[in-house]
């Protein structure tokens, strides 16, 4: 089944965050060190020393990527561009960056495809995300079959398990309706509408700041009034916009 060929892990780098603008600063301490990348473990292969000019060019968590006046690029710790100072002699305020300052709540709206119990589906969704691992999902789901048509309205919550990764797992857990068209018209068949619940993971990929793919598997329980439960199980696809 093409559906359950989905490839999950899609390996992108993370992304730096970009200044607004290019921005001088004079070296203030005796000298700073200057990383190949964004980390203590890269080696340090220059440094600019007390009256230096360096120009920040972008921020990538607590490292500030940087050119000094001979054109070389690399990586400083926020700390040590603490005292540094601008045009006017004045000391560049560089902010501490706390957990929350990744996160706000925010909204989010989609489209996936899939296979719902051998049968296409197409599902619209929205969610909002109350906290940097829970969010809660509202989705519509439409399968038509060659005897039946299927639609599912569920309420869910995810759990993201490392969200500041790019590519980010979580787990979900939910419950709603199930309704049934029978599509035959040799035998009359009734409607039918149950209840039902679903668990499943997932996986968002993150394409930009507020664009994502996200592909996932959910498993669906159908309480059923004769408590005969019927269920079944689904793979699908698609993008997100976050807002």
């Amino acid at each position: 089944m093409a559906i359950r060929r989905i490839i999950f892990l899609l390996l992108m780098c993370a992304p730096a965050l970009v200044m607004a603008e290019e921005w001088r600063v004079q070296v203030a301490d005796p000298y700073i060190d200057i990383h190949t990348g964004p980390g203590r473990g890269y080696p340090v292969f220059n440094v600019a020393e007390q009256g230096a000019w360096v120009t920040l060019i972008k921020r990538r968590t607590q490292w500030i990527k940087v050119r000094t006046p001979r054109g070389q690029t690399g990586w400083v710790h926020r700390q040590q561009l603490a005292r540094t100072l601008d045009e006017t002699g004045n000391y560049v305020a560089l902010e501490e960056r706390s957990l929350e300052d990744f996160f706000r709540p925010h909204g989010e709206l989609g489209v996936m495809v899939g296979e719902l119990d051998n049968t296409t589906s197409l599902t619209v969704h929205g969610g909002y995300a109350f906290t940097e691992n829970l969010q809660l999902d509202l989705m519509w789901t439409e399968a038509a079959g060659s005897f039946a048509n299927t639609r599912l309205i569920n309420l869910g919550l995810q759990h993201h398990l490392y969200p500041r990764w790019r590519i980010s797992p979580y787990v979900l857990i939910g419950a709603g309706s199930v309704r049934v068209e029978p599509r035959t018209v040799l035998v009359k068949s009734d409607i039918r509408s149950e209840r039902g619940a679903h668990a499943g993971l997932g996986l968002r990929i993150y394409l930009t700041r507020e664009f994502l793919l996200r592909t996932e598997y959910r498993n669906y329980v159908v309480l059923t009034t004769d408590n005969n439960n019927d269920e079944f199980e689904e793979w699908r696809t698609g993008f997100s916009v976050l807002f």
